[in-house]
């Protein structure tokens, strides 16, 4: 079944392998053919002056289809089936090769030990395999059979085949075995910068979960886990935590006479405001629209959340620089504290909204305390 699969991906293998697999088969695919041309071209000229015909003739043979195979390559891109045309092409021109000049004898045999090589990086796991039973079936044969060879070779013919099969067997492993190791080199760099972009990625889609990103300040989700665990950790110290909820005063004007594009930049200039009058400790977010939170943790009678409200209120008082204008926007905040205004944070969410409105029907530019209640230890 296996075998069957491979033999209809001859003539769709551009599907089967990512596109770095294919473009490392077709390149050496492309260097193997032209090594072994080379070497066909030099086998050709030493047989033509010993005489051996039919070497020749085999050779040029081998030769020429390989270049077909070349050009065909080029022209179809398939390294399945042009793989395996030129892995087949070095099995049969050995095995004619080693059955005319003498088998197990002559340096010619050690082709058998290059083409499995050869089918592997050209084929992969399946070439690998069959070329590799192939081969061993030759070797068997080779060894058990005595062959009587067409042509035999001088002692020193024997020297220089001998010196020119193993150089180009031997050039021919290192050259495949380089470029699998560079391609395994440009991969193993293609998926680090994968996973870069990967992890850049999740750590944009972390902010963009987090963070809004017209203010870059903190959203929603992240200020109520925030609040959550500022509660917690209060309840534990006995501390106090201040929630402030800030509403901008007349957004809606500013955004009908100068268009959106202006209300995005008071509300981007306006949180850094709020974010000037913070300590570095505390937590300052957008809800949305023109609503901003904050939390502070303090003890009991500190003053920190007045004083800071204060002091919004008095950046809110400078008029802010809008495309070349000058525009007032003023803010109402609204304060509620754990424990004393709430144990949970829809609670003191609440108070402090509440507390907001009072601050605007009281005419904006202000902000109000919520109703206090008793402390309330857990």
């Amino acid at each position: 079944m296996h075998l069957f699969k491979q033999l209809l991906e001859l003539f769709n293998e551009s599907t089967s392998y990512s596109t770095h697999y294919y473009q490392y088969r077709y390149r050496l695919i492309n260097i193997l053919t032209v090594e072994l041309i080379a070497l066909s071209l030099v086998l050709i000229y030493i047989h033509i002056t010993w005489g051996h015909w039919l070497i020749v003739y085999l050779i040029s043979v081998g030769c020429g289809l390989a270049a077909a195979n070349f050009i065909l390559h080029k022209k179809i891109q398939n390294n399945l089936l042009c793989g395996n045309i030129l892995t087949f092409l070095v099995l049969l021109t050995t095995t004619v090769g080693n059955y005319w000049i003498g088998g197990l004898s002559t340096s010619y045999f050690g082709w058998y030990y290059v083409i499995p090589i050869i089918a592997a990086s050209t084929i992969g796991l399946p070439g690998l395999l069959i070329y590799s039973l192939i081969s061993l079936s030759m070797v068997v044969y080779f060894t058990l059979v005595n062959i009587t060879p067409l042509y035999l070779l001088s002692d020193s013919q024997a020297v220089l085949m001998g010196f020119i099969n193993r150089f180009f067997s031997l050039f021919i492993i290192t050259t495949t075995l380089y470029s699998a190791l560079r391609e395994n080199k440009l991969y193993e760099a293609m998926l680090c910068e994968h996973n870069y972009l990967l992890q850049a990625d999740k750590e944009k889609f972390h902010y963009l979960a987090r963070y809004d990103t017209l203010t870059n300040l903190p959203n929603r989700s992240y200020f109520q886990n925030y609040l959550q665990g500022v509660i917690e950790s209060a309840r534990a110290k006995n501390h106090c935590v201040t929630v402030l909820f800030m509403d901008l005063d007349g957004l809606k004007e500013v955004n009908d006479h100068y268009g959106h594009d202006a209300g995005d930049s008071l509300l981007s200039q306006s949180g850094k405001r709020m974010q000037s009058c913070f300590r570095e400790n505390d937590f300052l977010a957008r809800l949305g629209g023109d609503e901003f939170t904050a939390v502070i943790n303090h003890l009991e009678r500190d003053k920190v959340p007045k004083a800071i409200a204060e002091r919004i209120i008095q950046e809110f008082n400078k008029p802010f620089l809008i495309n070349g204008r000058e525009i007032n926007c003023k803010v109402s905040i609204g304060l509620s504290t754990y424990p004393f205004d709430g144990q949970y944070i829809d609670e003191l969410l609440i108070k402090a909204d509440q507390a907001m409105y009072y601050a605007k029907h009281a005419g904006g530019n202000t902000y109000k305390l919520t109703r206090r209640r008793k402390k309330v230890l857990t």
